[in-house]
């Protein structure tokens, strides 16, 4: 069957004029859209870059906080929820005073105790308090805590990437888009560097 492009201004009749004219078209169209993708990756840089958060939810015993566009705070976000102004902003603040407890006692539990990731989950399913999604905690969710930088105030962005129709690809180190120090870290940078060193020499 025939395909007709209505919103075209010639005529697809099959002949090489034709032809060229949507080959012509089709081309001015990907690279439009070339040009547009580096223009929003740029303005999502410069985003991060400033201290603003990029999509994802913030994690166990972290907030987003959204900000007007002259900088003032407007309220914290609930899980799901989206700004609804494009103009607003969001940051990361600490959560409740016993999440926060939470984080700095699962660091704390692997620098001084030495206990494992899987040790910690355990001992906070005997205590029952569930993790960022409300179900019990397992080693890989402690892990995750363990080696985000979100949790000494760096913003990390482009960690991967997707490309339309396509696979999901983790994007090597260089390529990521970070800001260091910007928003207020539930633990020290002493204590995130000692448990990275830690877990390299189990490993």
């Amino acid at each position: 069957a025939a395909v007709c492009y209505c919103a075209e201004p010639f005529e697809n009749d099959g002949s090489p004029l034709s032809a060229i004219a949507k080959g012509i078209k089709r081309l001015s169209a990907a690279e439009y859209s070339r040009e547009l993708s580096v223009k929003v990756f740029a303005a999502q840089r410069r985003l991060v870059e400033l201290g603003y958060r990029q999509g994802g939810q913030a994690g166990y015993g972290l907030r987003r906080l959204l900000i007007s566009a002259d900088g003032k705070p407007k309220g914290e976000l609930k899980r799901g929820e989206i700004k609804n102004i494009f103009t607003d902003r969001i940051v990361l603040i600490p959560g409740p005073r016993k999440e926060v407890a939470v984080i700095r006692w699962i660091f704390d539990s692997f620098i001084r105790k030495r206990m494992s990731e899987s040790e910690i989950a355990l001992a906070l399913n005997q205590r029952d308090i569930k993790n960022v999604s409300g179900r019990l905690w397992t080693g890989q969710c402690v892990r995750r805590v363990l080696v985000s930088e979100k949790y000494i105030g760096d913003n990390i962005w482009n960690r991967s990437s997707l490309k339309l129709k396509g696979k999901l690809v983790k994007n090597e180190p260089e390529k990521w888009v970070r800001a260091n120090g910007v928003f207020k870290g539930i633990v020290t940078q002493a204590q995130f560097d000692t448990v990275q060193t830690i877990r390299r020499k189990r490993l």
